[in-house]
């Protein structure tokens, strides 16, 4: 995936991987990339040449708009999180989900404003391997924004390590509350 053209933007756990440790720290469920709604058919495309043929939409931005994606190859799946673009901001607009947490509808109807270097960290490496990941503090925002709304449950202890350490080794003088993103009800 990293020697595509262009190259994918990974976000989640390699994403957090790479940028925290340099190296694979645990066995991944699934492989996540983020992108900007214009780059959609680009890295459907891509995803299709390897073998991800099948795309279900887990989550749309407006009524029939995808914002969150899923494909299987086999054992591995792979998700894109598409971020719509509005007067010069990145959202992560989040109008319906199509699964629940725990036994109710999972809550959706907000946006969440990303940061603009969300697509500019520069490449990190991933066991020797260079790979293109969202920037720390997109990282952390969208795992932030998300967790505040209750969208996937609540966080995991893994996912609440991996953001202690990304806010110590990236933003250690910025509070918590200095790094909640804005988020916005839908309307």
């Amino acid at each position: 995936m990293a020697a595509l053209d262009p190259p994918p933007c990974f976000m989640g756990g390699y994403a957090e991987d790479a940028l925290l440790a340099g190296t694979v720290t645990r066995p991944h469920d699934d492989i996540d990339w983020v992108l900007p709604r214009r780059e959609l058919a680009v890295r459907v495309a891509q995803a299709e040449r390897l073998g991800f043929t099948s795309f279900e939409t887990w989550g749309e931005a407006s009524p029939g708009e995808p914002f969150y994606l899923s494909a299987r190859n086999g054992d591995l799946r792979l998700e894109l999180g598409i971020a719509d673009e509005t007067d010069g901001a990145l959202l992560l607009k989040v109008h319906k989900l199509f699964f629940d947490v725990g036994a109710a509808a999972a809550p959706a109807g907000y946006q969440v404003y990303l940061p603009g270097d969300m697509f500019d960290f520069p490449s990190v490496e991933l066991d020797g391997v260079a790979i293109h990941a969202a920037s720390p503090l997109a990282l952390y925002q969208m795992r932030v924004g998300i967790a505040q709304q209750g969208s996937f449950g609540p966080l995991s202890q893994r996912q609440l390590d991996s953001m202690s350490k990304l806010k110590e080794k990236f933003f250690p003088e910025r509070s918590e509350v200095e790094l909640v993103p804005r988020i916005e009800r839908l309307t």
